[in-house]
């Protein structure tokens, strides 16, 4: 088994948790709002249910072929969901106000299954590469899951823990509250571009 191959999978995922996205928009807001340490709540809720999705499709979803429709509509009602946290965080107030969970792990869980890129993503470039490796060796495809899932980790928590160093910076009582509406915008914007591809798609 080529240490490459096993690198190239690290870096694969390193790359993967790099991409702004949803997830990391959402640990980057738990990082202001609770600190860096209860945003490592959300990314590894994120973790989990990834994993699950996963592990579903490894062992599943590779050998049934499945129509790209349905990873639109997953998308559809994923910028629902997208929508629904963006409107969450733009009512905070300040820092570690409300006690209500924004990013529940139920929360978190829907926005990876009804995430249709995600989907795309995993069926289409990450499965094939997790047989080849199954090729060499037993097991690969969980081999695979491992390493992706650990340079996804990694690169996640550090973005999120580099952001957090910004924090008495961005929870500056003048501007706190303009923070959490940008990323509230952010996750919106996350959300019309689900939407956006899901549309394009059925009017072509």
């Amino acid at each position: 088994m080529p240490i490459t191959q096993l690198f190239s999978i690290f870096l694969l995922g390193l790359i993967g948790g790099s991409v702004p996205g949803p997830i990391l928009a959402s640990a980057f807001t738990e990082s202001l709002k609770s600190g860096f340490i209860r945003s490592l709540r959300v990314i590894f809720k994120a973790l989990v249910g990834e994993t699950l999705v996963v592990v579903l499709i490894l062992t599943v979803l590779f050998s049934v072929n499945i129509p790209q429709i349905y990873f639109y509509i997953l998308s559809l009602i994923g910028a629902c969901v997208l929508i629904y946290l963006a409107l969450q965080v733009w009512k905070i107030k300040g820092i570690g106000s409300g006690k209500k969970e924004i990013f529940s792990f139920w929360k978190i869980f829907l926005l990876t299954i009804f995430n249709g890129s995600f989907w795309i993503f995993w069926i289409t470039i990450c499965v094939p590469q997790a047989f080849l490796l199954k090729e060499n060796i037993a097991g690969g495809q969980f081999i695979f899951l491992i390493l992706f899932e650990l340079g996804w980790l990694f690169s996640t928590v550090i973005l999120t823990f580099i952001f957090s160093r910004f924090r008495q910076l961005l929870t500056n009582e003048k501007i706190v509250h303009i923070v959490f509406k940008v990323l509230a915008i952010l996750l919106l914007l996350f959300a019309i571009q689900m939407a956006y591809e899901s549309v394009k798609y059925f009017i072509q």
